[in-house]
């Protein structure tokens, strides 16, 4: 199994499954509630590998991960469209998509040591826009 990630807006993500080593899908409901809730929310985790671009021969996307995590709220670009395939035996069994995505945590870890890096993504649906939060499966069938 593995995983791709596309980013849309200025900077553009593109992540194959080489570079993504999970992601978890949270369904975001109050704990205090009783019933089903109405603020409620929809968030991804996305974890990975540094894989850097030496000579300039393709974009580094984890850059682009680390100028969207700076991007200031006002800017409309803060908001952006994240999308992530769940690939198995070459063929696209889950895909989640998060319309108005803005990042609420981002982290690169650098290792000398071990001459890797990895990343840590958290973003979020905008709140207002939960209903845009599209989980879709059985492709293929």
């Amino acid at each position: 199994m593995g995983f791709r990630l596309k980013i849309d807006g200025s900077g553009p993500v593109n992540l194959s499954e080489r570079c993504i080593t999970s992601v978890n899908f949270h369904s975001d409901i109050p704990e205090d509630s009783n019933a089903r809730a109405t603020d409620h929310g929809t968030e991804l985790i996305i974890q990975g590998k540094m894989l850097f671009s030496l000579g300039a021969e393709v974009e580094d996307s984890t850059l682009n991960l680390a100028k969207w995590s700076i991007v200031p709220s006002e800017s409309a670009d803060s908001y952006r469209k994240v999308q992530v395939d769940v690939v198995a035996a070459d063929q696209v069994v889950r895909q989640i998509t998060l319309p108005n995505a803005f990042v609420m945590d981002y982290r690169e870890e650098l290792d000398d040591e071990h001459g890797v890096g990895v990343f840590y993504l958290h973003v979020k649906q905008k709140k207002d826009l939960t209903q845009n939060t599209a989980v879709e499966g059985g492709f293929g069938q």
